[in-house]
């Protein structure tokens, strides 16, 4: 007499087998579409850079479009930068010199 039972323990150990490997597959292909290699010459740069664009950008303030006060903050940051560098400068500061460099303002 033949049983059927250690055909279905086969077909069920196999099928296990097969969705393991499927399963290892499906997320290799993944992991690999979320990589994401910075090639060189790329749009990121290292903080120095920024940095320095930052203070380049914030040099090219149209002092004389700005109200009085605002004149003589923008004029004390740059003299901070100046003298001490841009790490020297809150996030407070930067953030108001960046408000200044709006294209609105010139």
């Amino acid at each position: 007499m033949f049983s059927t039972l250690p055909l279905l323990i086969a077909s069920l150990c196999c099928f296990v087998v097969a969705m393991r490997l499927s399963y290892k597959r499906w997320r290799r292909r993944r992991l690999a579409a979320r990589r994401r290699v910075e090639a060189p010459n790329s749009y990121y740069s290292s903080q120095g850079v920024r940095n320095q664009e930052d203070r380049d950008r914030w040099g090219r303030i149209n002092l004389r479009k700005l109200h009085p006060l605002n004149r003589e903050e923008v004029q004390r940051l740059i003299q901070v930068v100046d003298s001490e560098g841009i790490k020297a400068l809150s996030h407070k500061d930067r953030l108001f010199l960046d408000n200044m460099t709006l294209p609105r303002l010139g």
